[in-house]
């Protein structure tokens, strides 16, 4: 009998997972974020804790009696940050039988045990390509100057042309005044821009609004997105040559159909690119935590 625990940690919830790998039985906690970056490395390791802990407590079982553990952490992009993240681990006693990934690598395998790719676009944006052991990273550098495609540079973009709109300085569409009619009503729509969009969080949760339009301003805004991650496919795909891979596409913003259907068609349309089976993602993170647990088992 061997015990593996799967960790997901993200910027907002953190998801524990416990197989029992003679027998398939699992057992899953959740608890808040645990990217340190965002709220602290105290709080990262109280989260981080908390979860194990409860985890621990449905077998009875300790630290010591888990074979693996596998973490996905949002947050952990460079050689620096995998190190303040252990350092949290050995202060909670895992120090050894672990492993730490930026947790688009357990999203990737959640989907797929091949080579292959991830296009991730939420709130913000990140690209990863795995062949063997070497690993490649577009993006996801932070919203002022990188994460193109996600959901903060949509709402970033249409609120700008939006106030552009208002000062006739931008070619009218139906969805402007939608906007206006659904969110704004009778308030001054410059101060109510000003007002509610003052952060990353917010601005990009007008997304869903503005990609379930059906106007020509947002199909030319769905054609801009899906282009731009349709070359980085090109782009990433020369490291494979003729291999077979998997392109997985994760995210609110993905998962939108204007998204994932141009993204497939212009990847389906192009013969350089025939090795690619595109994947909508829709596993939990932590799957793929616990099928790289496995891989590191046997």
């Amino acid at each position: 009998m061997a015990y593996i625990i799967g960790v997901d940690g993200g910027g907002t919830k953190t998801r524990f997972c416990l197989l029992n790998t003679s027998n398939n039985e699992r057992d899953e906690v959740r608890t808040g974020e645990t990217n340190f970056k965002n709220i602290g490395v105290f709080e990262t390791k109280e989260n981080i804790s908390l979860g194990l802990s409860e985890l621990l407590e449905k077998r009875n079982l300790e630290i010591k009696d888990i074979a693996y553990f596998v973490f996905g952490i949002a947050g952990c992009d460079t050689e620096s940050d995998f190190i303040t993240f252990k350092a949290i681990l050995k202060e909670i006693e895992i120090e050894k039988n672990y492993s730490v990934f930026n947790d688009a690598k357990i999203a990737f395998r959640a989907c797929s045990n091949k080579n292959g790719m991830i296009f991730i676009s939420g709130t913000g944006s990140i690209c990863f390509s795995y062949k063997g052991e070497k690993e490649k990273r577009i993006g996801g550098w932070g919203a002022r100057f990188s994460d193109f495609g996600s959901g903060y540079w949509i709402g970033k973009k249409f609120l700008t042309d939006f106030l552009l709109y208002l000062e006739d300085l931008h070619e009218s569409d139906p969805i402007f005044e939608k906007f206006k009619n659904e969110f704004i009503k009778d308030k001054n729509p410059f101060e109510y821009v000003e007002d509610n969009f003052l952060d990353i969080k917010s601005t990009a949760s007008i997304t869903k609004f503005i990609l379930s339009a059906d106007s020509e301003y947002v199909n030319n805004l769905a054609d801009e997105v899906s282009h731009t991650f349709y070359k980085l496919a090109i782009h990433l795909n020369k490291d494979f040559a003729d291999e077979e891979i998997d392109l997985v596409l994760s995210g609110g913003v993905m998962k939108n159909e204007k998204i994932y259907t141009r993204i497939k068609n212009k990847i389906r349309n192009n013969d350089d690119l025939k090795n690619i089976t595109v994947i909508l993602n829709d596993k939990e993170s932590v799957e793929g935590s616990i099928n790289l647990a496995l891989s590191f088992l046997k």
